[in-house]
């Protein structure tokens, strides 16, 4: 009897197994789930986001300088869970000279 036969039995079952079958279980079992787990690590389209104070200590600018190039839409945070977050892509094409004010 394979383990779907005994779930649809339902009730309660105490089933014993040893570490050899446990372990046959579990390679059978995340080899069939292979294809849907979500990839490791962190994809690679994903942009690295910087806190409002990363981003200060890395442009070594003030706080006022950063709320108004926020307003005048030079440097536009991502709003992350009630916080505002900045591209770090954004922030080097400061850093490199490479960004254009509007």
């Amino acid at each position: 009897m394979n383990v779907k036969e005994l779930m649809s039995l339902g009730g309660n079952l105490i089933v014993s197994v040893n570490l050899d079958e446990l372990r046959i279980w579990h390679d059978e079992l995340m080899a069939s789930n292979e294809v849907s787990r979500p990839p490791t690590g962190k994809p690679q389209s994903q942009e690295e986001l910087l806190t409002r104070k990363e981003v200060l200590k890395r442009l070594g600018i003030d706080a006022s300088t950063l709320w108004r190039w926020d307003k005048a839409g030079y440097l536009v945070p991502i709003k992350f869970g009630g916080q505002k977050r900045y591209k770090a892509s954004d922030i080097r094409a400061l850093t490199e000279g490479k960004k254009n004010g509007k």
